[in-house]
């Protein structure tokens, strides 16, 4: 089915790719959404999933799948792997070996991951996102028909199989199968054993024809409403944002569509959304680094004097992390510490003009009830 991209108002690469989620079986989709410039959140973004796995999981809505004693750390390559062993998915915690205490990254990815699930349960009940899925070896019928039950039991979602092209569906091309189901054809899937050797190009195609395929397939659907959304607080930065009263010391002056922390601490008061159990705060970051002198910037969160999490290599893009309810309850405003404590002038660093000691700049912040 040769589809046009431009038959419908196309988003930029890194807005395009947000549009979608992966839910199996490599990092593979997390990677272009990586080269694309952004990092959304996900269970399963950078997770080995095999499908069976990935299956009994959906079908178990993800039971228990946080409980601290099915969660392991495991060194591997110099870096630390995540396993949760109730449905055996396995996922990068992107924290090197010597950053970070095993026992410490047990605490938090114990937070995290059930945060992750509940989202991806939220995100599959509510489908704004289309949904991939990939794998190296063929695909059984039967496997397909299971995922596609397991999936409908969530919602309505849409559902994007990516295959290897082959003759008659030559790289880029998209076909679809029914309103729930397309099939895009890459110009290789990556090895297991090579993820980051992936066929850029040919996935960006497919993602727009994609994009242009689901907006046609939801005319005429409902807006989902406001009103079936957790309540949440959230903030802009820059000289058109609305944070700028929030902010107290280590803040430069706002700049367009962003704002800088300086120094080694920045503090943010942020109003509480409403009453709940746990939050979820998510930010929208780019930190200073100036590689090889500066290689990475480390974001520690703080409440009430309470370490809440610790970004050690903060990537840039959107990141989040779990907050207590018990650092939370019975107030109307929070006090946010953001501790960066690598931050450096960029004069000293690379010889530029500007003398800031810069650590990360925000261009959004929110706290959402989980």
């Amino acid at each position: 089915m040769d589809l046009d991209p431009n038959a419908a108002l196309m988003p930029d690469d890194r807005d395009l790719v947000l549009q979608f989620e992966s839910i199996g079986d490599n990092c593979e989709l997390g990677l272009v959404q990586r080269r694309a410039g952004a990092e959304p959140l996900g269970l399963l973004r950078f997770s080995g999933t095999p499908l069976r796995n990935l299956l009994r999981g959906l079908n178990a809505r993800f039971v228990d799948i946080a409980d601290p004693d099915h969660i392991r750390i495991q060194a591997e390559n110099g870096e630390y792997m995540v396993k949760l062993t109730k449905y055996d998915f396995t996922y990068h915690a992107h924290v090197k070996i010597g950053d970070m205490e095993p026992k410490a990254l047990h605490q938090q990815q114990s937070r995290t991951v059930g945060f992750l699930a509940q989202k991806l349960i939220d995100d599959l009940e509510n489908p704004s996102k289309i949904l991939v899925f990939r794998q190296n070896e063929p695909l059984l019928a039967r496997d397909l028909v299971d995922l596609r039950i397991a999936l409908s039991a969530y919602g309505p979602s849409i559902l994007l199989w990516v295959q290897e092209a082959c003759p008659g569906h030559p790289p880029g091309s998209v076909e679809v199968a029914d309103e729930r189901m397309m099939v895009g054809y890459v110009r290789r899937l990556a090895e297991r054993d090579n993820v980051p050797d992936l066929d850029f190009e040919s996935w960006m195609q497919v993602l727009r024809r994609a994009y242009t395929v689901s907006l046609r397939a939801r005319e005429g659907r409902l807006v989902r409403s406001l009103n079936g959304r957790p309540a949440r607080t959230e903030y802009t930065f820059g000289a058109e944002g609305n944070a700028g009263p929030r902010l107290g010391y280590g803040w430069s002056g706002p700049e367009a569509g962003y704002q800088w922390s300086v120094g080694e601490r920045s503090l943010l008061t942020i109003e509480v959304p409403g009453e709940a159990d746990e939050y979820w705060l998510e930010m929208d970051v780019t930190p200073f680094v100036r590689p090889p002198l500066l290689p990475r910037q480390r974001l520690d969160v703080l409440i009430g004097g309470e370490l809440v999490h610790s970004f050690v290599s903060l990537p840039r893009g959107e990141v989040g992390c779990v907050v207590p309810g018990h650092l939370v309850a019975g107030r109307k405003e929070i006090e946010i510490v953001l501790h960066h404590p690598h931050a450096a002038s960029p004069m000293l660093i690379a010889g530029e003009r500007d003398d800031r000691r810069l650590g990360v700049s925000f261009s959004r912040i929110a706290l959402v009830c989980a």
